[in-house]
């Protein structure tokens, strides 16, 4: 089987290759730029042409479309990729004679957050809070109207693992003894290591009867963010000291880099779309669709990835 996937040399995408071929399958890397990874099929394309994702596709089994924008400081532009190109991409599978299935990567943004003991379902309304968010449930929308073939629509929650820079921040304060949390609250979240979703995806590849449905991707388990700080404290063998910001503190600093960022032209880490989502009541989804239709039931094992992360990060110097 020869599975596609774009924004093949990211983070994600790049840990799908690798998992992929492991697995025996024939990955292909739709990219803007050549790169070389071992056992690997590279087809360059440009992204606003859709004869030139077609012809990329034009003898794949499934094309699992990761490419995405999750920062800009101009709304526009996260619409013209999200949105935008994955209007090209039906486009481009629709204009295939051969059976092929899409799976699309969205995010647990795009359902948005959940209330204190009430876990996400993808039978709920979308309700996101960003603009990323917001894309991303228009592309989903999209699909779910035009697509022509066979589509799964992937909601991971919180990635992370070796190669992410988005959880990199935590890791750093960790590492210097600190634990910075907004207001009292202890809230809940989700979490998915970058290989787990690759196995998450596989699990689907293999149940070809699972049709035209959105699923949310997790390791089936919840945590506060203290635990996720004492697994990486234990990894730094540190000792974490938690720091309560209070709210109205932590909506000025976010705004003024907020503020920065704009004058900069440049999306930082740091704004106001960030603070609400990490002030949000929860971000919990229902595995229950995936237990039951995948038979998704990793095991519990975060504390051992952490480790491998904190580990790949000092490793390559990040840290």
């Amino acid at each position: 089987m020869k599975i596609a996937i774009t924004g093949a040399n990211g983070f994600v995408g790049s840990s799908m290759l690798t998992r992929f071929h492991q697995k025996g399958f024939k990955p292909v890397a739709i990219v803007r730029k050549t790169f070389h990874a071992n056992g690997v099929i590279t087809r360059v394309v440009d992204y606003s042409d859709i004869s030139s994702l077609a012809a990329a596709m034009s003898d794949v089994d499934i094309l699992v479309h990761n490419a995405g924008k999750t920062k800009s400081i101009k709304p526009e532009e996260m619409l013209a990729v999200n949105l935008g190109l994955t209007h090209k991409i039906v486009q481009a599978i629709n204009a295939q004679k051969h059976p092929i299935r899409l799976i699309y990567i969205s995010s647990q943004s795009a359902a948005g957050p959940s209330s204190e003991g009430q876990a996400k379902r993808e039978t709920d309304p979308p309700a996101p809070i960003s603009v990323y968010g917001k894309s991303k449930v228009m592309a989903e929308s999209l699909i779910q109207k035009q697509c022509k073939k066979t589509w799964n629509i992937v909601r991971p929650c919180s990635v992370y693992g070796p190669g992410d820079r988005d959880f990199l921040s935590l890791f750093k304060l960790c590492q210097l003894g600190f634990q910075l949390q907004i207001g009292r609250q202890e809230r809940h979240l989700n979490m998915i290591h970058v290989r787990q979703l690759a196995d998450f995806l596989l699990h689907l590849i293999g149940n070809p009867k699972l049709k035209n449905e959105i699923i949310f991707a997790t390791d089936n388990q919840v945590y506060t963010q203290s635990e996720i700080v004492s697994c990486i404290a234990a990894s730094a063998g540190k000792s974490v000291r938690k720091i309560v910001v209070a709210p109205f503190m932590a909506k000025t600093a976010f705004g003024m880099m907020d503020l920065l960022g704009r004058l900069r032209s440049e999306a930082g880490a740091m704004n106001m779309e960030k603070y609400r989502e990490i002030t949000a009541e929860g971000w919990v989804a229902d595995p229950e669709k995936a237990m039951r239709l995948l038979g998704w039931n990793p095991p519990a094992e975060l504390p051992g990835l952490i480790e491998e992360t904190y580990l790949w990060y000092r490793e390559n110097s990040w840290l």
